[in-house]
């Protein structure tokens, strides 16, 4: 079988993009509420999310024109948010919730999801997530692009203090979760996602 060999300095923005994008897969999804300037809710998708510790978890927020995401602002502005990951039923409206609106309007307000307090944090969470974290802002850095001439992206770092969890994927004995019960959604190329088939349980509960 014949090997391609691809100096990133030879190829654009774009190619490079679609071949890191689709080879680091599934990446998990991070579903995010914030709370926005006027008190209403902001709630979108990110797919370059990811735990690095017990307690600590990443999301880098790509930028579009050198503009900041809005949840990514509204960090910066209140120090936390809610992070929900995505089960299979949740799939076709958090995928509407990737869709821009107005600024300050709320994804909440064009879908049938129910906002639920949260334990330790203002931010309120998605009552139909399955899991949820409430997190607070950590450590912020700002990501060049490949040419090191602009910003491309803020990484966040964020702190686990609590967690809202559905009892049907926790096991309260083990702290366990179900990953067969929570079925969680992660992203692949383009506009694909994928979820989890057969696990295989070595572990002895």
């Amino acid at each position: 079988m014949a090997k391609i060999k691809l100096d990133f300095d030879d190829l654009d923005k774009d190619a490079r993009s679609k071949i890191v994008k689709g080879s680091v897969i599934p990446r998990p999804i991070a579903w995010i509420t914030t709370l926005n300037a006027t008190g209403s809710i902001n709630l979108a998708p990110f797919s370059f999310f990811n735990a690095v510790s017990s307690t600590l978890l990443v999301v880098s927020f790509q930028k579009s024109a050198a503009k900041q995401k809005d949840t990514f602002v509204n960090i910066m502005r209140e120090k936390e948010a809610v992070i929900h990951i995505v089960d299979k039923s949740l799939i076709e409206v958090m995928d509407e919730s990737a869709k821009p609106l107005e600024l300050n309007e709320s994804e909440v307000d064009v879908s049938n999801l129910t906002l639920s307090p949260s334990l330790k944090i203002k931010t309120p969470g998605i009552k139909e997530a399955l899991v949820r974290f409430e997190v607070v802002l950590e450590q912020v850095i700002p990501l060049m692009n490949y040419e090191k001439d602009e910003e491309e992206a803020d990484l966040i770092i964020v702190r686990v203090v609590a967690t809202v969890l559905d009892d049907w994927v926790y096991d309260k004995e083990n702290h366990y979760i179900y990953a067969n019960k929570l079925r969680p959604v992660a992203r692949l190329a383009g506009a694909d996602y994928s979820g989890i088939q057969d696990i295989d349980f070595k572990r002895k509960f």
